[in-house]
């Protein structure tokens, strides 16, 4: 016996007893037969009411009757069977089916009010969280959990259906269902890409239940069920209908979210790929003009000027060629980068070759600069590109003499091994980086808009390059202004084999 139908009985019993006794009260005290019927009749309606099934009421009428006339009607312990009995046995199992009728309505009312409730309380937590969520794999697991709870089996989610091939489905398992090998069947696939071209759902006695997910004629997925349709009621039909139609407005959300955030970046890109060439267009030209001017004066006035004037012109045609082909550098090193993907080919490297390297080719354009090298005496070796790293380095540095403002401006490099990574630190003894352009210093957009230039041309696209070549690396690069004057670079390779 359950616990319900116990609580019945004894409430039944309860009500009973605490009846009867009352109506001996009343029987004693002359109140009347009519009274007693009436307190009867009320203690019928209330186990009718509340007990849960109608035989209560209907057992507990005929028990009531026979033992009102047993204990309280003459002959006392007796049954008089007068004619009263049948008439107050007819009246009460009246009043049994007449609550029975009245309570049973109500209930309906409110267990399906209840229902509706539910249902509504249910649907706003489901379109609250799958609205709310802006990833695929969450949207598509949170409804898949949802469908699992309430029709207890084994649930599969195709979202990239190709026409052929394999598929790949989300998988949620039921204890003693089919596992994820039941989904990835051939048939199961060529069942999946029919319902999804069909946009209608698909029963098929062999291999289950199939329903696309689609929403303004765009179909964003395929359930797939072991069981057929006729397996579910109604109010599970309802539901999954009910899952369906919110992961599709879902996954139509996610997808907008993801078409919006794509045209976003492209826009991005534009904008920095305009910023880009105007900071190309705009350092390539100065050095350019002043190569033309200085050759036209020599080819045009060149037997008209003194000899240390020819000098000076050549001295300046030369710096502006190299500075160009120093651009050039630059460009093609971050073109490599780019057209990786962010990938490059590393190889291990000494460091201590790697900067000597880059202090090299430095001393041909600056031979009169200052360079203090302090770095381990035992070998580091570091998995990088070494043609990349030392343009870093070497734009670096020139950075340092660029922006001296006619000073002196000595270097020193300082390498450390720091857990997992290699730090190189540069500073200078210059007259350090204006505050206001320090959070911008490694973009593209510090060029003419930006305050910090020279007198000769702009800062360029040189640290702009060593930071997408450190961060295609795996290490970061920061600057800031020392306390003690001056600008300092650091960035950080990470150690390790991997190519």
């Amino acid at each position: 016996m359950n616990k319900k139908k116990a609580k019945n009985i004894i409430f039944s019993f309860c009500i009973l007893c605490g009846t009867l006794l009352i109506c001996e009260v009343l029987y004693r005290n002359n109140f009347g037969y009519q009274n007693i019927n009436i307190v009867m009749a009320m203690a019928i309606f209330i186990i009718t009411a509340v007990t849960e099934e109608y035989i209560y009421g209907l057992l507990s009428a005929v028990i009531g009757v026979f033992t009102y006339d047993f204990l309280i009607t003459s002959p006392r312990f007796g049954f008089s069977f007068t004619v009263n009995f049948p008439l107050t046995l007819i009246i009460l199992l009246l009043v049994v089916f007449t609550s029975s009728i009245i309570t049973t309505s109500i209930k309906a009312q409110a267990e399906h009010a209840r229902q509706k409730c539910q249902q509504a309380e249910l649907l706003y937590s489901i379109n609250r969280k799958l609205l709310s969520t802006r990833d695929l794999h969450t949207i598509v697991r949170y409804s898949m959990d949802y469908l699992k709870d309430e029709l207890i089996h084994s649930v599969a989610f195709f979202e990239d259906i190709k026409p052929e091939g394999k598929l790949n489905p989300y998988f949620t398992y039921v204890k003693d269902d089919v596992g994820i090998e039941y989904f990835t069947k051939e048939e199961i696939f060529h069942l999946v890409r029919l319902a999804a071209d069909k946009q209608e759902a698909l029963d098929d006695k062999d291999y289950g239940y199939f329903l696309p997910i689609m929403t303004q004629n765009i179909t964003y997925g395929v359930f797939a069920f072991s069981f057929n349709e006729k397996d579910l009621d109604k109010k599970q039909k309802m539901f999954l209908e009910l899952i369906a139609e919110q992961t599709a407005q879902a996954l139509r959300m996610y997808r907008l979210m993801a078409e919006q955030q794509e045209i976003k970046v492209m826009m991005e890109t534009e904008k920095v790929k305009n910023s880009f060439l105007r900071s190309i267009s705009h350092d390539l030209r100065t050095p350019l003009t002043g190569i033309i001017g200085a050759s036209s004066t020599l080819l045009e006035e060149g037997n008209k000027i003194p000899y240390e004037v020819q000098a000076r012109l050549t001295e300046g045609i030369q710096n502006d060629a190299q500075w160009l082909l120093n651009m050039i550098e630059n460009i093609l090193s971050i073109t490599k980068v780019q057209n990786n993907g962010m990938v490059i080919d590393k190889s291990e490297e000494i460091v201590e070759e790697v900067i000597e390297e880059a202090v090299s080719t430095f001393r041909k354009r600056f031979p009169n600069t200052r360079i203090t090298i302090n770095q381990p005496e035992y070998v580091i070796l570091i998995p990088i590109d070494i043609m990349l790293i030392s343009q870093v380095i070497i734009n670096i540095l020139e950075n340092t003499q660029r922006h001296a403002g006619g000073q002196r401006s000595d270097v020193v490099i300082e390498v450390k091994e720091e857990d997992d990574f290699v730090s190189f630190l540069i500073t200078d003894t210059g007259p350090g980086i204006d505050p206001k352009i320090l959070p911008k210093l490694f973009d593209f957009t510090v060029t003419q808009e930006n305050p910090y230039k020279d007198s000769t041309r702009n800062l360029g696209i040189g640290l702009s390059i060593c930071k997408t070549i450190i961060r295609a690396h795996g290490g970061e690069i920061y600057a800031a202004n020392r306390p003690e004057g001056g600008a300092q670079f650091m960035f950080t390779i990470p150690l390790g084999s991997e190519k």
